[in-house]
């Protein structure tokens, strides 16, 4: 009996869907328009689409695996739940206090965003740890009853507890949990001794309170999805997929549900990175252009670079993520000429609601969908197919409106707002490298998103990269990457001391209490099938931020001198310096654990469809020329194919624009790797 799993990515305009066969590797996909405000409707929408295209029974889908912008756009729009918070008497101000870092340097206007949990909804609790997790002041059974008594008078939809130093002694924030449960046993209560086990007073409570402001949205989101889902008669369980790009029962992240934040583009860097190591790619850039913007990541030896620190609305967030830099430069990217009458584009997105121009649905302002539409690059029949008008005269005047101002006519305006957009593009991906310390044209550019093939092959040529892997399913390979990604869990402990009074035993007990958490966590799966990664985070004494480094090697812990070796090696390689005689002091342990799921064991491939289409049109050029290219139906191209520009290379949801010298071959995945040969 074949057995289906089905990845779903919800875009800012569009819900991707992909729905992979287990076993041969071959897979369906589709596209619809994200519905807005309740994208839920459009993930069904496409998931009926499938369904009814493939002719798949509902009891073959095992398993739904969701990448969702739910808890972004909750904090995007501040549309949460009413947020109380508890923290310890002395401290409610903390959030407004934070680190006395101003959103803009040099902007004295600028001002930080309103708290989530505001003034009137903050109470104290008299209690006090210490330092060493010692109690100072154990609070009363009526100091208890008083601040809870505070707290639900607030009338909350959620309350987030944050005591000072209670992830060295959590039994304050426990007993507050156990009381309010009493009371209100559906509360949403989020402690921070669980959400972020870490120091840092005020991260540590922005992010909890972050947490407890998203969770009853997204546990609402996912019942309802679920109650859905099993109206259609599918027995599969929903998975969501985290911002570390590892997977996550509900159930698992429900505590836990700002882990979900920075998901969207996870998807996709998950399979950008599966795609570099069965490619044998090397190191590359992931790049994700989508409808409203543009993913950066870097992926090296197979994986994506990650990070702990985030800001998302303005408000500081720290839990393991893809480290990935997003930039306002998508299809749906405004073209707009600002005060010195210099063409912009982006970060101003017309979204799925009006959308481009071109798409028919009443935008009046022309976005870079609209300029590939002008100069011949895009393929009007398949936005037709997808429910979508497509009125390119709509989008031709859109243009002249905007090129009137700067004196350009509307092709003008369209060659020249490509070229601010690909010279942006391959300025971020410039800075992404550099600040890291490495060279972008030592990297594969790895495209994909519906817009990143067209742009590809400009960028590389600014940044001087030789070598391009345009993916099979570029437009949906997010939704891919969702169905190919691994269960992944991570637990933090605090250990700060100076590396001068940490023992081999503290590191070791340290692990062995996180890895029986991952282990609980993973209980389902076979222990041949879990894997832990274990790290440290350091610094030298003083310093105000922290270097990650591994603490394991093939599966072996390093000694406490090898990890502080490691460290000092990481810092002159990051920072161009270190110090070998400076103190250095250890911060947390990590631990990721994964329960790896299976791959395919065919070829991932969509299906063929017959023998190469391709006909002659013309694409007006940088040069204001234009040019023969080839327009070619991607689904008929078999392993070996070659391929050379000037071409277009198009499908039903993704097209590839790829200039003269440029050149590759298809291979029997249907992935196209280019090489610049001029």
């Amino acid at each position: 009996m074949t057995s289906y799993r089905i990845g779903i990515d919800v875009g800012g305009t569009f819900t991707d869907l992909v729905l992979l066969d287990e076993e041969s590797g071959e897979f369906h996909h589709t596209k619809v328009l994200t519905s807005n405000p309740n994208p839920a409707e459009g993930v069904l929408r496409a998931l009926d689409h499938a369904l009814e295209e493939t002719g798949a029974a509902s009891e073959n889908i095992k398993i739904i695996l969701h990448g969702t912008t739910i808890a972004t756009n909750s904090l995007l729009q501040r549309r949460g739940a009413r947020t109380a918070l508890i923290t310890t008497e002395g401290f409610r101000d903390v959030l407004e206090i934070g680190r006395q870092i101003r959103p803009s340097l040099f902007d004295w206007r600028a001002e930080k965003p309103p708290s989530l949990a505001p003034r009137r909804r903050r109470f104290e609790l008299h209690e006090r740890v210490q330092s060493d997790g010692s109690v100072m002041v154990e609070p009363s059974d009526e100091d208890y009853e008083k601040v809870i008594e505070k707290t639900l008078a607030s009338n909350p939809e959620a309350v987030a507890v944050s005591l000072l130093f209670s992830f060295l002694n959590p039994a304050h924030e426990e007993r507050l949990l156990k009381e309010l449960h009493k009371r209100r046993p559906d509360l949403a209560v989020s402690l921070s001794s669980r959400v972020l086990p870490e120091y840092r007073e005020f991260e540590r409570t922005s992010t909890t309170v972050a947490n407890a402001f998203i969770t009853p949205v997204l546990t609402n989101y996912s019942a309802k999805l679920e109650e859905a889902l099993d109206k259609r008669g599918l027995v599969a369980q929903l998975r969501l997929l985290q911002s570390n790009g590892g997977l996550g029962t509900v159930d698992a992240l429900s505590e836990r549900c700002i882990s979900t934040a920075l998901s969207g583009p996870a998807g996709g860097v998950t399979a950008a990175a599966f795609l570099s190591v069965r490619q044998s790619l090397g190191d590359c850039i992931s790049f994700d252009m989508g409808g409203t913007s543009s993913d950066i990541c870097l992926i090296r030896e197979g994986k994506p670079e990650w990070t702990v620190d985030a800001m998302i609305a303005g408000f500081p967030v720290r839990i393991p993520m893809i480290d990935v830099h997003t930039v306002g430069a998508g299809g749906g990217s405004v073209i707009w000429v600002d005060s010195g009458g210099g063409l912009r584009v982006g970060p101003h997105s017309a979204g799925s609601n009006p959308g481009p121009a071109c798409y028919g649905f009443g935008g009046e302002e022309p976005t870079s969908t609209d300029a590939h539409m002008e100069v011949g690059s895009l393929q009007t029949e398949f936005f037709k197919e997808k429910g979508i008008p497509f009125r390119p005269e709509a989008g031709t005047e859109a243009l002249r409106k905007v090129g009137s101002e700067v004196g350009l006519e509307p092709a003008e305006t369209a060659v020249a707002a490509l070229q601010v957009l690909n010279h942006s593009l391959a300025k971020e991906i410039r800075a992404v490298c550099l600040t890291r310390g490495f060279d972008a044209s030592d990297f594969t550019l790895l495209p994909f998103g519906g817009a990143g093939q067209l742009h590809a092959c400009a960028v590389a040529e600014e940044l001087s990269v030789v070598q391009v892997l345009l993916p099979n399913a570029a437009g949906v390979l997010s939704a891919l990457g969702a169905s190919l990604a691994d269960y992944r869990y991570d637990f933090s402990r605090a250990l700060i001391r100076r590396s001068t009074d940490v023992i081999q035993d503290d590191i070791n007990n340290g692990f062995n209490q996180l890895e029986r958490l991952g282990h609980e966590r993973l209980a389902d799966f076979p222990a041949r099938d879990v894997q832990i990664e274990r790290s440290v985070d350091l610094r030298y004494v003083g310093q105000s931020f922290e270097i990650n480094v591994n603490a394991t090697r093939n599966g072996d812990l390093f000694s406490v001198a090898e990890i502080i070796n490691d460290f000092h090696r990481k810092h002159e390689f990051t920072y161009g310096f270190c110090d070998p005689d400076e103190p250095v002091e250890f911060v947390n342990l990590r631990i990721s654990a994964f329960g790896l799921t299976s791959k395919p064991s065919g070829v991932l491939k969509s299906a063929a469809s017959g023998g190469v289409v391709a006909r002659e049109v013309f694409v007006l050029s940088s040069d204001g020329k234009k040019t023969a290219y080839w327009q070619i139906d991607r689904a008929g191209l078999f392993a070996g194919d070659k391929v050379e520009g000037p071409s277009i290379i198009y499908d039903a949801f993704a097209t590839a624009l790829i200039p003269a010298g440029w050149a590759g071959a298809t291979d029997e995945s249907g992935h196209i790797l280019l090489t610049q040969v001029k």
